[in-house]
């Protein structure tokens, strides 16, 4: 029982804060999971967690360490990971979302390509194509040859075919048009991916994860076509239901209605393990932490009168309550609102008539750990009449 009193109650707020934070570390999780990115911050957390420990037991020396150490794994992260960091302030930025959708794109282009990108994987011929929608890729893409030309069947084929110098390499298409050729792009360095997938898998994979660019891959192993958006590969058998999903990532039809029925499907279904250890994660740093948080409160506290000599009564018209700003952990404060406070007023030693008190906190009876912040009015009035008058 005293162990359920230690675990401060939540509100609807902390109730919001909790799901929020939840969402912000599942994102992160997302954005980063099988990257050297997602193994440093859980690092980062395991030393965050001894830090925290040494702290609590008061272990100086090992609590200073981390401190210092802190300051320059601060400035480390910021040179280390500039590109991860920049790639999730772009993705928090509002304007990813309020600008509209490239069209540059159309539907006899897309049916072309498609085709195109068949007949390759018919011949055992490997092929690596990348389609830019809104993110300029310019900057993650190396020794390319600039060219511009219309991307036409024959003339893709013959870029692609094994005894061209540029057949290794990665195509740009933008503006339904081809504008380098023999790119060499980033791999990706996401742990985990299946042996099947080679270079010009990894490649996709790589500029994906750094644009929202839509990557066509040609296996000649295998003879097949697979697309690579946001880091993710899937493969396609029939050329319709490719041409159908092209169309709909590069803005040439609109992507049909979510019923609120698929949207909670995919809010809490998909992929719920990772989503409930957010959970977990996020719920736990508020358990360890709301109780150190430091509450501010108002209250109207009764003034008690102790000590009234004897041959004096107090008067109707004295002060009975005060105002006061409190604040002070939340436990502090729980244990506060439980056992109520009063203000007491010494009345030893004075004599009949009005008289004004000036408080502090020493008239204020409070646990430990809760400050006095203000007290209104600073000064109450007491009234004390003889006792034989009061009888009278």
């Amino acid at each position: 029982m005293l162990l359920l009193d230690l675990i401060p109650a939540p509100t609807l707020r902390d109730f919001a804060d909790i799901l929020f934070l939840t969402f912000v570390t599942y994102q992160l999780y997302v954005w980063f999971r099988e990257t050297r990115a997602l193994r440093v911050l859980i690092g980062l957390l395991v030393l965050g967690a001894i830090y925290s420990l040494a702290k609590m037991w008061g272990f100086f020396l090992t609590t200073r360490v981390f401190q210092v150490l802190w300051q320059v794994l601060l400035i480390l992260l910021l040179i280390l990971f500039q590109s991860e960091i920049r790639q999730v302030l772009e993705k928090v930025s509002p304007l990813r979302y309020l600008r509209s959708r490239k069209r540059y794109f159309h539907g006899a282009f897309i049916r072309d390509l498609v085709e195109t990108v068949f007949e390759l994987a018919s011949e055992k011929t490997g092929a690596l194509i990348v389609l830019v929608r809104n993110d300029n890729p310019d900057e993650f893409i190396h020794s390319g040859h600039t060219i511009m030309a219309l991307p036409e069947p024959s003339l893709i084929k013959t870029i692609f075919s094994r005894h061209a110098p540029a057949h290794d390499g990665a195509v740009i298409l933008s503006q339904d048009c081809i504008t380098q050729m023999g790119c060499v792009l980033p791999l990706s360095e996401k742990k985990g991916i299946p042996e099947q997938y080679g270079t010009r898998h990894r490649a996709a994979l790589g500029i994906s994860e750094k644009t929202d660019v839509v990557c066509l891959v040609v296996s000649e192993e295998r003879s097949e076509v697979s697309t690579v958006t946001n880091g993710e590969i899937r493969t396609w058998e029939k050329p319709e239901l490719l041409a159908e999903k092209l169309k709909d990532w590069l803005g040439i039809t609109e992507s049909p209605s979510v019923t609120p029925k698929e949207f909670l499907k995919g809010a809490f279904v998909k992929n719920w393990g990772a989503k409930l250890g957010a959970l977990a994660m996020v719920s736990m740093a508020w358990l360890i932490l709301a109780s150190q948080q430091e509450v501010k409160i108002s209250i109207t506290a009764p003034v008690k009168h102790v000590n009234i000599p004897s041959e004096l009564v107090l008067g109707k018209d004295s002060a009975e309550s005060v105002s006061l700003a409190l604040s002070g952990s939340r436990n502090s404060i729980k244990s506060l609102k439980d056992q109520g406070v009063r203000v007491y007023v010494d009345l030893e030693n004075l004599s009949s008539g009005t008289h004004q008190i000036r408080l502090s906190a020493k008239n204020i009876d409070l646990p430990l750990g809760v400050n006095v912040n203000n007290v209104a009015p600073k000064k109450i009035r007491v009234i004390l009449n003889r006792a034989d008058k009061e009888i009278r």
